[in-house]
């Protein structure tokens, strides 16, 4: 029996390489968090932040006043954070309200109707629904109910389907309004059994509706596509981004920077270094030899993410230049094609762009810059290819919905090639349902 030796060459990545790699992934909050936690473990790194020297100067006030300055300080900074929270909730409030006037023609409201108007669209909720009693808001603000009601009908007309509802039924009542449907028993299930659904009482829905378990299964199967938050849900509060990198454009160069001065420097302890040269002791020499060590390498880490994430940026801002100065579609784009310009793998490239944003004009998310090209010969992107497939759908019969396969065809004879299983994820990313659903939706 004779036996074979096979080599196999692989790459163990050390201890000090993973935690670079960590550090390129992080977004400028995660790096702070971070440094923050190794500034307390480690002696040999000091920090030259706003926040180190308000400390100290609180532990003064604090040993000088026996506690009274700080708790003013406490007191203070509480309410500023109250004051700026409540600046974030505003500028949020006024996004949300042009959204909604916006949407309604100027000429056919007198000013007190805009003015309620405003004051309606500052009583939705996280969710977009509109929870407050008609009685209360006409008591508190002039308004006749039946002024208030008309003005809520015409705001449950407009964009986002659904939004103005008082609840999760009406929520999806109207977004099936919205679709042309016409069905009685669907529009009772979702105004009368939500709840029996939801707990799984199917065979009580088909018995008092008089319909089909496989008629209830479809029933709650186009109520599932439906919205149930209008306005996408959680706190608007975070829809508002610090972008990670802020680009400018000087002459016909762009200029990039980390967008982290908040954070302050970090940089290694001078005190803590001659204290380490003149130790006697050899274990706690050593172990601030350790810890230097480990201060230098984390330095140099930040250092060289920095470098990195700018030179990437750099290149594709380069690469895209129409699309930031000139609105034109984003060139296809791949992270192994950055990877080549550069000369570094493509695991730095992903690393660098993960969950970070850039601020030109507007903040955009790093990784949405880059779209594969899905027809060389055309050098089509995902992004002109879901554009594509959105007027074909707009456009197609009511009577005959394009199916996927169709849509392939219709794209084949533009010249771009991509087949039916993409087709079918980008119709989904956008939020499109199958042609078997478009067609039932158009006729009931």
């Amino acid at each position: 029996m004779q036996s074979s030796l096979i080599l196999e060459q692989t790459q163990k990545l050390s201890g000090a390489q993973l935690q670079s790699l960590k550090l390129l992934a992080c977004t400028n909050q995660e790096l702070d968090a971070l440094m923050q936690t190794e500034y307390l473990e480690n002696p040999l790194l000091e920090a030259s932040t706003d926040r180190q020297g308000e400390a100290m100067e609180n532990l003064e006030k604090f040993y000088e006043t026996g506690g009274a300055s700080c708790q003013e300080s406490y007191d203070s900074e509480r309410d500023d954070e109250e004051d700026r929270r409540g600046d974030v909730r505003a500028r949020e409030q006024g996004t949300l309200e042009r959204m909604i006037l916006e949407q309604l023609p100027g000429g056919a409201y007198d000013p007190r109707e805009w003015e309620l108007f405003r004051y309606l669209s500052g009583c939705l909720d996280d969710n977009g629904f509109f929870t407050c009693e008609t009685e209360e808001i006409a008591r508190v603000s002039g308004y006749s109910p039946e002024q208030i009601e008309a003005c809520l009908s015409r705001l449950k007309d407009l964009e986002p389907a659904g939004i103005f509802a008082r609840d999760l039924s009406e929520c999806l009542t109207l977004q099936l309004r919205r679709a042309g449907v016409e069905d009685p028993k669907l529009y009772q299930m979702a105004e009368e059994y939500l709840g029996e659904i939801l707990q799984g009482h199917v065979s009580k829905v088909t018995r008092e509706l008089h319909i089909s378990t496989a008629q209830a299964k479809e029933y709650m199967r186009i109520l599932s596509m439906l919205n149930p938050r209008p306005l996408a849900g959680g706190s608007r509060e975070t829809q508002y981004l610090i972008p990670d990198i802020l680009v400018i454009r000087e002459g016909d160069s762009w200029k990039a920077e980390l967008n982290d001065r908040w954070m302050g420097e970090y940089r290694l302890n001078d005190y803590y270094i001659h204290m380490m040269e003149n130790a006697q002791d050899p274990q706690l020499k050593e172990y601030f030899a350790e810890k230097l060590r480990r201060a230098r390498y984390l330095l140099e880490c930040v250092e060289q993410r920095r470098n990195t994430i700018l030179r990437i940026v750099h290149t594709i801002l380069n690469y895209q230049e129409g699309y930031f100065l000139r609105g034109e579609p984003l060139k296809p784009m791949t992270q192994e094609e950055i990877a080549g310009i550069l000369k570094v793998h493509t695991s730095t490239v992903s690393r660098a762009v993960k969950g970070k944003y850039l601020q030109y004009q507007r903040t955009v998310q790093l990784k949405d810059l880059f779209s594969g090209a899905v027809s060389r010969e055309e050098c089509v992107s995902s992004e002109d290819v879901k554009d594509r497939i959105r007027v074909l759908i707009r456009e197609e019969s009511r009577d005959k919905p394009l199916s996927d396969a169709r849509l392939e065809a219709l794209l084949a004879e533009d010249g771009i090639k991509v087949s039916r299983r993409t087709i079918a994820k980008y119709r989904e990313q956008m939020g499109i349902v199958d042609s078997q659903t478009r067609g039932y939706l158009q006729h009931l």
